[in-house]
């Protein structure tokens, strides 16, 4: 060991320690200061030696001493861990996270409810760390759970490992993080997991600086941020991060966009291992992202993960989901998370009640529920309509400050200084030796249902069903015109209205339509991906033109693309189910890695293959078949004439980096740029057969190239 000295000496000061004047060559001694605490490490290499002189000069000098014999270098390293991470409070408090979450899961729930992770269908690619796809899979829930899939990878996987799970929202983002947290807490207990939880806050607007706060916030004083950082590096603090594009909005430029990823790019050092969720965003599949992750895979292998829409059939039990049949209740009413859960877990003759009861729809008895047994919990003298209001108030002031998450205190003074009318009325109600002044009843509204505190302490709405319904109500009620006037449609972020959406999804057919026609009525300036989703979600119908629209990622199911026009549009990794197209109403569009089950096109015209073009699509039926059959000849659409036949070798060449031996993923459209003699229908012809031989690998629009097609490369 003492010819590893430099290297123990190195260890002891990454956390923060100092060698003492006094050390010698057999016996090294490293003090550390915080505060009121000031400690001495004795360490000996060979246990006949005598450190007795130098405890007593420490224990003098008013240090607590500590005297150890080391044999080797990871005996070091794993004392140092386990002393400052495992073996201290902040170990067990981490521990406890997935209980706590656990706890709050059952909350909204009846007394006697159980917690289990939902299972669901999940793509994966994986790309090693020379940029090559080594897999690419799309699994069943039936036969394999993405939480083993993931520790496995984290098992088997050398070097930093980094992990992107992405998912529309309510498809099991933030259990699945928490699945992960506990999965690697039960299974060992060397390693500490760092679980961060991102929600807007107003104070801090930068990744870097608010991953740097988390830290602090998270582990105590005495352990420096630096400590932490190397932990993360060496993967004994494997790094989880929820709701990373939380924190993206439609106001941020380039450069933040870069500097997050950046940001994380540089903690995938060594054996790091990092998991981030996010909902499905352009910004994952952007230049930037693909440019920064190409510039630096070779430090760290990428997974990919998408999660599917859980069914009804993950969440309820046949015996629940018989109920509903039989009863023929129509089951998108009941397509959510938050509900299906519910009705997961109310006692079946209560489920029975719901549905043949015909006042109100099946949202309005949950909410009821809820709010009537908050009115229990927390002897609150408020009526569950009166409960709204106030939420209503905190709902519309975070939209006009653009923020998710604030402490308790602001959050307790906003209810205050908002509801003192009411608060005050409220207290009549109740008798004088229970009666709580004005600050309790606050404090018990800031520990109110509908709220959460978040993993950095501040308090938001539990998720974003209940904010985008509180979103709706606002604007179904015409709060936000009564308060804000003819600037309301200014007030409201984007990301905030698509959360309102995302929630009247199981709204009356009243309601659906009221909300429509506040978005639709009103100029919000939103990008038209939004007013497809409204269209959809609230009328499932079609509503207006669409120019310059990019829809992708999603399932899209029994629309007719029959009246209105879609003009300079892309759909990417969009699968249609029972969907009518008239192929006449595109102009210039494509489809790109669609998949098309049980479409149809009633009326089969002539079209020009460059106004309905399809790349990497698949069917079930005829259906490209019938679209391929009613395209016009090349030369009547197509001018350009290649003077050679396009051959696989050219294409799998535009996905290689400049030096032709490694591997560079591709946006479709940069290939076709590049391919310009060439017309699209061989590209997309060559770009088929190439994806039949399991060569390339489609993600949305971006194109991977595998190990085979490298072979072949390397080969021909």
């Amino acid at each position: 060991m003492t010819d590893k000295l430099s290297l123990v000496d190195k260890l002891f000061e990454s956390y923060n320690y100092k060698i003492a004047k006094t050390s010698t060559k057999d016996v090294r001694i490293y003090t550390l200061q915080y505060g009121m605490y000031h400690a001495a490490e004795i360490l000996s290499f060979d246990e006949k030696t005598d450190v007795s002189k130098f405890k007593t000069e420490f224990s003098e000098l008013g240090y607590a001493t500590e005297i150890r014999v080391i044999k080797n270098l990871e005996e070091v390293e794993e004392y140092l861990f386990e002393g400052f991470f495992i073996k201290t409070p902040l170990g067990n408090e981490l521990r406890n996270r997935y209980k706590n979450f656990v706890k709050k899961q059952l909350l909204n729930l009846p007394e006697g409810s159980d917690y289990q992770y939902i299972n669901s269908d999940f793509d994966l690619l994986l790309q090693d760390n020379l940029g090559e796809v080594i897999e690419a899979k799309a699994y069943s829930s039936k036969d394999n759970s993405i939480i083993s899939k993931i520790k496995d990878l984290f098992i088997q996987t050398e070097g930093a490992l980094f992990i992107i799970i992405e998912a529309p929202a309510g498809f099991g983002k933030t259990c699945t993080a928490n699945e992960i947290l506990n999965s690697i807490t039960v299974e060992n207990s060397k390693i500490l997991p760092f679980f961060t939880e991102l929600s807007r806050n107003r104070e801090a607007r930068v990744f870097k600086h608010i991953l740097l706060n988390e830290i602090d916030d998270q582990f105590p004083n005495g352990i420096k941020q630096n400590v932490v950082l190397e932990q993360i590096h060496k993967g004994r603090i494997p790094l989880i991060i929820d709701g990373f594009d939380e924190l993206i909005t439609k106001e941020n430029n380039k450069e933040d966009v870069e500097s997050m990823l950046s940001t994380i790019v540089d903690l995938l050092q060594n054996e790091a291992k990092i998991v981030i969720t996010s909902r499905k965003t352009a910004i994952l599949n952007s230049e930037e992202f693909i440019e920064t992750v190409n510039s630096s895979i070779e430090n760290y292998s990428l997974a990919r993960f998408e999660i599917k829409e859980p069914t009804i059939e993950n969440w309820l039990h046949n015996e629940r989901l018989k109920l509903i049949v039989d009863n023929e209740f129509p089951i998108n009413q009941i397509s959510n998370p938050v509900l299906l859960s519910y009705l997961r877990n109310i006692p079946l003759e209560k489920l029975e009640e719901f549905l043949t009861k015909k006042e109100g729809t099946l949202i309005d008895k949950y909410f009821d529920y809820l709010l009537t047994r908050e009115r229990q919990r927390q002897n609150l003298k408020l009526d569950n309509q009166t409960q709204f209001r106030i939420f209503r108030k905190l709902n519309r002031f975070m939209s006009e400050y653009n923020f998710t998450a604030e402490t308790k205190e602001t959050i307790k003074d906003f209810i205050k200084a908002y509801n003192v009318k009411i608060i005050k009325e409220s207290l009549k109600d109740y008798q004088s030796e229970e009666k709580p002044s004005i600050e309790e009843l606050t404090e018990t509204l800031s520990n109110h249902v509908f709220l959460d505190r978040k993993t950095d302490g501040n308090i938001g709405f539990i998720n974003d069903f209940v904010f985008g319904f509180l979103i709706s109500e606002n604007l179904i009620f015409a709060k936000f015109q009564e308060h804000y006037k003819e600037n309301f449609t200014k007030v409201i972020p984007q990301d905030f209205a698509q959360k309102s959406l995302e929630a009247s999804k199981i709204q009356s057919p009243e309601n659906k339509n009221r909300l429509w026609q506040v978005y639709n009525g009103n100029n919000f300036e939103y990008d038209s991906v939004f007013y497809f989703d409204a269209d959809y979600f609230l009328k499932n119908e079609i509503k207006r033109d669409f120019n310059t629209l990019f829809l992708s990622d999603r399932t899209i199911k029994e629309l007719n693309f029959e009246n209105h026009t879609f003009e300079n549009c892309v759909f990417a990794g969009i699968t249609f189910e029972n969907c009518t197209f008239n192929t006449s109403c595109f102009k210039k569009s494509s489809f790109q890695n669609c998949k098309f089950y049980n479409c149809s096109l009633p009326n089969k015209t002539q079209i020009v293959y460059d106004d309905f073009a399809i790349y990497v699509c698949q069917d079930n039926n005829e259906f490209i078949q019938d679209i391929n059959s009613l395209y016009c000849k090349d030369s009547e659409i197509n001018e350009v004439k290649p003077i050679n036949q396009l051959t696989e070798q050219q294409v799998l060449l535009q996905f290689l980096q400049v030096d032709e031996k490694r591997p560079k993923p591709r946006k479709f459209s940069v290939i076709k740029q590049r391919l310009a003699e060439y017309s699209d229908k061989d590209i997309s012809n060559v770009i088929n057969s190439l994806i039949r031989k399991e060569y390339l690998h489609f993600k949305d629009d971006v194109g991977f190239i595998t190990k085979d097609a490298m072979n072949f490369l390397n080969h021909n």
